[in-house]
């Protein structure tokens, strides 16, 4: 519910002396490393570089290789998966948690215990999020949201800082430059929250910088050469020239993260149109795969099956998710999965009666495309690729969608980046509905998140200028307007002026194109009354372009700044200045006493 606006807004020209525009360093924090942490809905992992390094080579990054016993998975990044004892007090992160949980069910003995998977999209489904909201574990049993993403966060960084003991590079803490990857998709509440827990995970607040993972996968494909990356469409003319145009799909395990750049005569980013995208990820495969599980073997079957045998289960996820990586649209041939025979006694002790083979025969749509023996799940190749075709279908369509506006139709090359980039299905997609554009995909594709966040942490002004998603103001009362203005709003201030109650002040619309680190419009709100010791100044924000009021459906408060005005010999001649800064993934807002100079500044506190 909207708050009553305390102070008044009137159309004023700052002088030469107003602090209209003003520059802000974003290089002011001094550091010799540069650790990033991109954690991902499926995978998560870590990379870092020191200044040093960085200036000789920028791709010269130092990442972790992770194993995972079960399965005897080596990967670049580990699972996001966060393991608690009963008492709630943090055992293990990643493959080892999975691993631990497992023998855990194996010996019966997991009650009490909470395990949190694939948990970082529960951020971009909330709508609602606030530091008391509560995780479901695997057991359905609740734990703090902030408790669990917070030890996740500690937990990669303490591991950050032993690796980097171990390999030689001793760094105090108050040296490094921490880095964390945010889908630029999110909400600004989804962003605070990934930001405090940060902090209470010991990362100190004016070290930390948030980095848009679409953003940082650009600036890691900018230094690599040609010969790393993988062409789809024939020449080798440089994505990164100055005036070249493309569009980044960071295609992760939740999350479609989309942008599109202008690259400037200094090689620096201009982003074209508003960051967009959605939940069409791997993962959406992945939810497809089990729902054929449950459509061939029964809903009751596949439930039991990952509720007590959940190393098998387990094992199942880990070998689907290396197997979806290999199929394309030329394989012809049936394609064998391996199931763990623990999934067929599952369906035997619930169906006694019944014999999966004449099950299947008895289906019309699997008959001729599904065999089913002992361990091994064979499908036709077709039967195999409609499991994408959900995913692929919604990722496609988007981008269609996309280069019919006119900021981006010409957009000269598509940059695919993430884990979900390897899919030779997305690919061929991609590259059959857009043979006009280029199709750039680099070898480490999964890792340009991650390697590309530490690359922004040393370039931090390497993108110019973001086009804003929301509208961002003030609420005000304005001076009431008979043509414009409610009849109902009117009403008098001290001063006998008419005055309409709840205007929304805009300082930055949706879709204008805002400088990273500039402090833009600057707009004056004065007090209602003389006795007045404090200002509030309460932001709000909406997708409407131009929004009149601060009731209007879709305008949200979001959070305030309090200017203390003790001094009211000035009365009602008083006021304050308030201004926006846009800086990274984050916004700024900073108030003035048009006085005393004396400022209020507060990142906005969009949790409540």
């Amino acid at each position: 519910m909207a708050q009553r606006p305390v102070g008044r807004h009137e159309t004023w020209k700052p002088d030469t002396k107003t602090r209209s525009i003003k520059t802000r360093d974003l290089k002011d924090t001094p550091y010799s490393l540069v650790a990033a942490i991109d954690f991902g809905s499926t995978f998560s992992g870590y990379a870092f570089s020191t200044k040093f390094d960085h200036k000789l080579d920028p791709l010269k990054v130092s990442n972790m290789t992770w194993t995972a016993k079960c399965g005897g998975l080596l990967s670049l990044k580990t699972s996001s998966c966060i393991l608690f004892d009963p008492t709630e007090t943090f055992d293990s992160f990643g493959f080892d948690a999975e691993d631990k949980y497992a023998d855990l069910m194996q010996e019966d003995e997991n009650n009490g215990w909470f395990l949190f998977r694939r948990f970082k999209m529960t951020l971009y489904y909330e709508k609602e999020i606030s530091r008391g909201m509560k995780l479901k574990a695997s057991n359905g049993k609740e734990m703090s949201a902030m408790k669990v993403f917070t030890c996740s966060i500690r937990f990669l960084k303490d591991h950050l800082l032993d690796m980097c003991k171990l390999r030689g590079v001793g760094i105090d803490m108050s040296e490094i430059r921490w880095i964390l990857t945010m889908p630029a998709i999110w909400n600004d509440r989804a962003k605070q929250f990934m930001r405090e827990c940060a902090e209470q995970a010991g990362i100190p607040g004016p070290q930390l910088i948030l980095s848009l993972e679409a953003e940082a996968a650009a600036l890691f494909c900018k230094y690599l050469p040609l010969s790393e990356m993988a062409v789809g469409k024939a020449g080798n003319v440089s994505v990164f020239k100055p005036g070249a145009k493309y569009l980044v799909l960071d295609v992760g395990g939740g999350t479609v993260d989309i942008t599109v750049h202008e690259v400037q005569d200094d090689l620096r980013l201009k982003e074209l149109y508003m960051a967009n995208g959605g939940e069409w990820g791997g993962t959406m495969v992945d939810s497809e795969f089990i729902k054929l599980l449950s459509e061939i073997l029964g809903d009751n079957v596949v439930e039991n099956f990952k509720k007590n045998n959940q190393a098998d289960f387990l094992d199942l996820q880990r070998t689907f998710e290396a197997k979806k990586r290999t199929i394309s649209s030329t394989k012809e041939a049936k394609i064998t999965f391996i199931l763990p025979i623990s999934l067929l006694d599952t369906f035997n002790q619930i169906n006694p009666k019944l014999n999966l083979t004449e099950k299947i025969k008895a289906n019309s749509k699997f008959h001729k495309n599904l065999t089913w023996k002992m361990d091994k799940m064979r499908l036709n190749a077709e039967l195999a690729k409609e499991l994408f075709s959900k995913s692929v279908k919604r990722i496609v369509d988007h981008v269609i969608d996309l280069l019919h506006k006119p900021e981006i139709e010409h957009v000269q090359a598509i940059l695919l980046v993430g884990g979900y980039s390897e899919c030779p299905l997305l690919q061929e997609a991609i590259t059959k509905e857009f043979p006009k554009k280029r199709l750039v995909i680099p070898q480490e594709a999964g890792l340009a998140v991650l390697k590309g966040a530490v690359v922004n942490g040393h370039e931090l002004e390497a993108v110019t200028e973001r086009i804003s998603r929301l509208t961002y103001g003030v609420g005000t009362n304005m001076p009431f307007n008979p043509g414009t203005h409610e009849e109902s709003r009117k009403f008098k201030d001290d001063d006998g002026k008419d005055l309409c109650r709840g205007c929304f002040c805009a300082h930055v619309r949706y879709g204008e194109s805002v400088p990273v680190g500039l402090t833009g419009r600057c707009e004056r709100y004065w007090v209602m009354e003389s006795d007045q010791t404090e200002l509030p100044v309460y932001i709000y924000t909406t997708k409407n372009s131009n929004p009149k009021y601060i009731d209007e459906e879709g305008c949200e408060i979001i959070g305030e700044v309090i200017v203390e005005m003790k001094n009211t010999e000035r009365g009602l001649q008083r006021g304050v200045d308030v201004e926006f800064t846009f800086g990274g993934a984050e916004i700024e807002v900073t108030a003035y006493d048009i006085h005393s100079r004396e400022e209020q500044t507060a990142y906005f506190n969009f949790l409540g």
